[in-house]
């Protein structure tokens, strides 16, 4: 049976789309287990040609229209997506089989066992550096894999693997393949290649709604500049106000020499007023930055004594 699917892309867009299951339950599980994403709506085919034509009745000829329109719509991207969806089946064989979940390879250092990657959301990753960075251009099969671990972390500027960008027949090649995680990598090689994997999905989807493979590469650089500005605005602000809390103690030293009755504990007051405000920007900046998985700021010199006498661990 044909079955007509309704979703929402991570944009926010809604789509439409049609795939053939035995049953609108098996169209369901269908959907989510190829192409990643949740419907909203799948109905039988014929039963939505049916329920459109049920709503026309009563309805104003703009609205019919309006109504129409938006049938037609939905007919153009099923196509659409019906032609791109041999690479939307990450998930199995040429035989439509599902791929194994594990496959276990003899090593000369003992048995190794490939789990397909569950998928996780862009997010920054603790752990060692260097491994991460390596990574990025060493653990992965192909260059369109490669490409996407640069985004991997919200907010993290990352040089352009070396070569040529991937074309899109080699990132339909990368979208059918599942990223697996090896039972030997360290835990910061597997989040990265499980947020690889979610940035396949996510692609996936944005595909399936339409759109294109350099368009959805366009929107990874813009959301990724915009990260890396709102941790370099946050940065900014507080090196600002911590280079203001060192010109204010300077100056009140140098009216004491003078004799202008600023007193000892005056000065002390208003430093600690000036380290307090730049310690709530501090915290309530990695709070901003952290809700969006952007990695935080670390403490400056300057607020480490201060933290300290509050009796707080950084």
């Amino acid at each position: 049976m044909r079955f007509t699917y309704t979703y929402r892309s991570s944009d926010g867009q809604r789509h439409v789309g049609e795939i053939e299951a035995e049953s609108r339950d098996a169209a369901f599980g269908k959907i989510r287990a190829e192409m990643g994403v949740k419907p909203i709506k799948v109905v039988a085919a014929d039963d939505e040609t049916a329920s459109v034509q049920q709503q026309d009745v009563g309805r104003s000829p703009r609205d019919r229209l309006h109504g129409r329109a938006a049938l037609v719509a939905a007919v153009v991207l099923a196509a659409f997506a019906g032609g791109a969806w041999w690479w939307m089946t990450s998930l199995t064989d040429g035989q439509g089989q599902p791929k194994p979940e594990t496959i276990t390879v003899n090593t000369p250092q003992g048995p190794v066992t490939y789990r397909i990657a569950d998928p996780l959301p862009r997010q920054a990753i603790p752990g060692n550096r260097q491994r991460i960075e390596e990574g990025r251009n060493t653990i992965f099969t192909n260059a369109a894999e490669r490409l996407l671990a640069r985004f991997a972390e919200p907010g993290r500027a990352v040089a352009a693997p070396d070569g040529e960008k991937p074309t899109e027949g080699e990132f339909a090649v990368c979208l059918r393949e599942p990223v697996r995680v090896a039972s030997t990598d360290f835990t910061e090689v597997s989040d990265l290649k499980r947020i690889v994997a979610g940035l396949k999905r996510e692609m996936r989807a944005y595909l399936a709604g339409g759109g294109t493979v350099e368009q959805y590469l366009a929107e990874l650089a813009k959301r990724q500049r915009l990260e890396i500005s709102y941790r370099e605005n946050a940065e900014q602000k507080l090196a600002a106000m911590l280079e203001a809390t060192r010109q204010g103690t300077g100056k009140t030293a140098s009216a004491q020499q003078q004799g202008a009755g600023v007193t000892a504990s005056a000065q002390q007051q208003g430093t600690e007023t000036a380290l307090r405000k730049a310690y709530d920007y501090w915290l309530k900046a990695n709070a901003s930055l952290k809700s969006m998985g952007i990695y935080e700021l670390p403490l400056p010199d300057a607020l480490q004594a201060y933290q300290a006498g509050l009796g707080l661990d950084e």
